[in-house]
């Protein structure tokens, strides 16, 4: 995940970057998942496919940051562009749940329209508060983001059994969104290196 500088003003040779280059990789990565979840008339072999692109964009969001650290690539664009595929990365999780394993959810549909409905609000508020949305990554929502990676290959591959772990993901989703969203409540500025409510 790449880290928030200072500057506001981007440029394309920006983009070129190999963090750039592969969170807007990403980005593609996402929408296209729609290409399994609703184009392949095979099931068996829908899941493989989505469960390949998904590992791909798993791969891409660790390396991105990582990488730009590494470079010394960090930047605004790049914390940015991480944002907007974390802002369509969601719904598509929830629209293959429903499409493909709606007994991993059964019973739970609310909770997950509640989470949706929080972060969607949170990303609001920051708009309306700070001029744009802040760009960090608590420890929380880490938490949340390699919790959600890896229920999703366990819900692909055994949906029986993430079906029981289900209510835990939602535990650390609402407690990351509630954390984040009294940081924007209490904060005047929100420091990009922030890793919890207690910094």
């Amino acid at each position: 995940l790449q880290v928030m500088s200072k500057e506001s003003n981007f440029t394309l040779d920006q983009l070129k970057t190999i963090p750039n280059m592969l969170s807007v990789s990403r980005l593609l990565l996402i929408p296209a998942l729609a290409i399994p979840s609703f184009l392949m008339a095979d099931e068996s072999q829908a899941r493989n496919v989505f469960l390949i692109m998904f590992i791909l964009i798993g791969i891409t969001d660790k390396l991105d940051g990582t990488i730009a650290r590494y470079l010394n690539q960090t930047s605004h664009l790049g914390a940015k562009l991480d944002t907007m595929a974390d802002m369509v990365f969601y719904p598509v999780i929830s629209i293959w749940l429903y499409r493909f394993a709606p007994q991993v959810v059964d019973g739970w549909w609310t909770l997950v329209y509640l989470l949706a409905g929080l972060y969607f609000a949170k990303m609001i508020l920051g708009k309306i508060k700070f001029g744009e949305i802040p760009v960090f990554h608590t420890i929380g929502g880490k938490t949340f983001a390699a919790s959600l990676f890896f229920f999703m290959v366990i819900a692909i591959l055994s949906p029986d059994y993430a079906s029981k772990i289900f209510p835990v993901l939602c535990f650390i989703g609402f407690v990351n969104q509630l954390e984040e969203m009294y940081i924007f409540m209490t904060r005047d500025k929100v420091d990009e290196n922030i890793k919890s409510v207690f910094d």
